[in-house]
């Protein structure tokens, strides 16, 4: 009898634990959901990350500029073409009209004014990195599908190009949720992003 009193208290503290790892996990999964906003402007679906401040291109499922299954050259004629060339490969993708480079979708996207803004780029691998959601890597893509629809387990390219080959420039692998090297003559999907601050 005397061991009642331990073992009703060392139910009630159980319960209380359970409860809050339980509050804890709702607000882990609601602060999540609202890391991201759809933003709509001119029939444009943008997405603000309001982490960091990023506002994302959004793709669709119309032949365009904005079509998924667009893929791009990693191309940028400012680069140095010296000795060694490293601006990379110009119109080596596959995106139907036009010259399916980096270079060219940039300047392409921007003349457009697409969600209003006419200042988007390659995003450094970095900013790939920051919405990458690791633990989809079981289901790919590792990105939320909910705010970027027709993403793709696939390679996108950064901006950043690689210090070692002086060909190659890094991406970001939305399969397995990790950056890679490679040559920039290789087609791969683009999201452009813009800095929603400036």
């Amino acid at each position: 009898m005397k061991n009642q009193p331990k073992i009703a208290l060392i139910s009630v503290l159980s319960v209380l634990s359970l409860a809050a790892c339980g509050q804890n996990g709702a607000d882990e999964a609601d602060s999540a959901q609202s890391k991201f906003n759809v933003v709509s402007t001119q029939g444009d679906r943008c997405v603000l990350d309001t982490e960091t401040g990023l506002l994302w291109a959004g793709k669709t499922a119309t032949a365009g500029l904005h079509d998924f299954r667009n893929t791009y050259s990693w191309h940028n004629p400012n680069e140095p073409a010296d000795e060694l060339d490293f601006r990379g490969t110009a119109d080596a993708g596959d995106c139907g009209e036009g010259r399916c480079d980096t270079w060219n979708f940039v300047l392409a996207v921007n003349e457009a004014g697409y969600c209003g803004y006419a200042d988007w780029r390659l995003p450094t691998r970095d900013e790939l990195e920051s919405i990458n959601d690791q633990p989809r890597t079981s289901n790919p893509p590792t990105i939320d599908t909910e705010f970027f629809p027709h993403a793709q387990a696939a390679e996108y390219w950064s901006g950043t190009a690689y210090r070692f080959q002086w060909d190659a420039a890094w991406a970001w692998n939305f399969q397995f949720g990790h950056e890679r090297a490679d040559w920039k003559k290789s087609p791969k999907h683009v999201r452009l992003v813009r800095s929603s601050n400036d």
